[in-house]
């Protein structure tokens, strides 16, 4: 288990984390109902006094191979019952969230104000433990099942704003470093720029652990209508059978992020001297 930041991983002291999201998936627990979720609601409300009723969110599955999905079209599912929907429970400020539903627990932070700091991965994940075991004794208590996991998720969402190292969309190769234009007149250069790229996460003997997704799009800061790249990077697997999947899906984040940037973003964003082999 890490308890501290590794010597390895690169560090930034201003880095443009707007969100971060560590999420469990595991077998649906078939005997929870709507108002258990309202119940395990009064374990958390000091804490998330605002809760908010969301669709449940689909399972997803990081298989390997990789299985074609159906064509789209029209689906008609019958419930014997209504889904159990997805609560949020909200701090006052907004700036941490708990998702739950019958098979996904979710932490969330959030940045909220230019300056609030970002919490480092060992303290969020410090925290999603507590609030995690909080769920499961709920479940114990009330003889609802025991969640057994089958994939981790962990999330980072930046914010790359224009004014700070680049100016313009077209600018992308002085953010990012993992695309080339062409020399000549034709293309020429790009307006914008938008990626999804895949990688796979290797794990032990041979076999793939998960996948890291990355997305990159262009969208406009609501404050000030100012550019920026939305920079999505989501690791999804599992290790054993509980939250080894989490440091990582962390560490191919935080090495990918710095890999998939420039150095010139890096000293925008006050990259520190690394205390081992980077």
């Amino acid at each position: 288990m890490v308890t501290a930041r590794p010597d390895d991983l690169p560090d930034f002291e201003n880095p443009p984390v707007v969100e971060t999201v560590l999420s469990v998936q595991f077998e649906l627990l078939t005997a929870v109902r709507t108002a258990h979720l309202g119940l395990l609601w009064e374990k958390f409300r000091a804490r998330f006094p605002k809760a908010e009723d969301r669709p449940p969110l689909d399972s997803v599955f990081e298989q390997f191979p990789e299985v074609p999905r159906p064509r789209l079209g029209l689906q008609l599912q019958t419930f014997e019952r209504p889904p159990v929907p997805r609560l949020w429970f909200v701090t006052d400020q907004g700036n941490e969230m708990i998702q739950v539903q019958p098979d996904r627990f979710v932490k969330n932070w959030r940045k909220e104000g230019q300056g609030e700091q970002y919490p480092r991965y060992e303290a969020g994940k410090r925290f999603f433990e507590r609030d995690f075991a909080v769920f499961q004794e709920f479940l114990a208590e009330n003889r609802l099942g025991t969640p057994r996991v089958n994939q981790c998720e962990v999330t980072y969402v930046n914010h790359i704003t224009a004014g700070e190292g680049w100016q313009d969309f077209s600018d992308f190769e002085q953010v990012f470093s993992f695309w080339k234009l062409p020399a000549g007149d034709i293309p020429g250069n790009g307006e914008d720029f938008r990626a999804h790229v895949r990688f796979i996460i290797p794990g032990g003997e041979g076999r793939p652990a998960g996948r890291l997704h990355v997305d990159v799009q262009p969208a406009f800061r609501t404050s000030d209508s100012r550019p920026m790249y939305v920079f999505h990077l989501t690791a999804r697997g599992q290790v054993g059978e509980s939250l080894g999947f989490f440091d990582l899906g962390r560490r191919w984040i935080v090495k990918s992020f710095a890999a998939l940037t420039t150095p010139s973003m890096h000293e925008v964003w006050k990259r520190k001297e690394s205390r081992g082999n980077v």
